[in-house]
C-alpha cells in the first residue's frame, strides 16, 4: 500500500514539475510573440504565439494577442476566430468586444459590427474614439446600402414598366397590322 501512495505522490509531483516547465516555456514565447507585436513584426509574433497556444490553448490573453496582429496584417478572418475564442471564456472583455467588431466592419458584417461596437460605447460611452469611428463609418455605409437598395428597386421598376409598355407595343402592333388588314380583307372579301 506504501508503494502505490509513493508511486502516486512521484507522479503528481512529476506532473507538477512538468507544467511548471510548460508555463515557464508558453510565458517566453508569449512575451516574445508580445515584444514582436511592439516591433511591427506581426507575422513572427504570430509564429511566436502559436507556439505559446500549443503549449498552453487554455489562455485567452495568447488569442487576444493573436488577433491582434492578424488584424495588423489585414487577416481578419483568423482575427475572427481568436476574438471568437477569447470571448466565449471572457465575455465581459470589452477591450477583445471592440476588436472582434473592427474585424466584422472589415469583413462588411456591418450589423453584427454595430452589435460589438455599441456593447462596447455602453460600457463607457465617452471614451472610445475607436468605437464612435467605426460606429459612424457603419452608419455611412448603411444609408449607402438603402441608397443602392433604392436605386435597385427603381431599376427594378424601371425594367418591370419597360416590359409592360413593349408588350402594349406589341399587342398594338398585332391588332393594326394584322387584325385591323385582316377584318378589312375578310369584309371585303365577304361583300364581293
Amino acid at each position: 500500500m506504501n508503494k502505490i501512495v509513493t508511486l502516486i505522490c512521484l507522479l503528481l509531483v512529476c506532473n507538477i514539475a512538468v507544467k511548471a516547465q510548460n508555463v515557464e516555456r508558453y510565458k517566453t514565447y508569449h512575451d516574445k510573440g508580445r515584444l514582436l507585436i511592439l516591433e511591427g513584426k506581426y507575422k513572427e509574433a504570430i509564429i511566436q504565439l502559436d507556439t505559446a497556444i500549443n503549449i498552453m490553448p487554455y489562455y485567452a490573453r495568447i488569442f487576444q494577442d493573436r488577433g491582434y496582429a492578424y488584424m495588423q496584417i489585414k487577416n481578419y478572418e483568423a482575427a475572427l476566430r481568436d476574438f471568437d475564442h477569447v470571448l466565449k471564456k471572457q465575455a465581459y472583455l470589452k477591450e477583445v468586444r471592440l476588436q472582434r467588431g473592427m474585424a466584422l466592419y472589415h469583413l462588411n458584417h456591418i450589423y453584427e459590427a454595430e452589435e460589438d461596437l455599441l456593447i462596447v460605447k455602453k460600457g463607457n460611452p465617452s471614451k472610445n474614439f475607436e468605437a464612435d469611428y467605426y460606429l459612424e463609418n457603419i452608419q455611412r455605409e448603411k444609408e449607402y446600402r438603402e441608397i443602392k437598395k433604392q436605386e435597385r428597386i427603381d431599376i427594378l421598376k424601371y425594367q418591370a414598366e419597360s416590359r409592360r409598355l413593349e408588350r402594349a407595343r406589341h399587342r398594338e402592333n398585332v391588332i393594326w397590322n394584322i387584325v385591323v388588314p385582316l377584318a378589312f380583307w375578310t369584309s371585303v372579301f365577304l361583300t364581293w
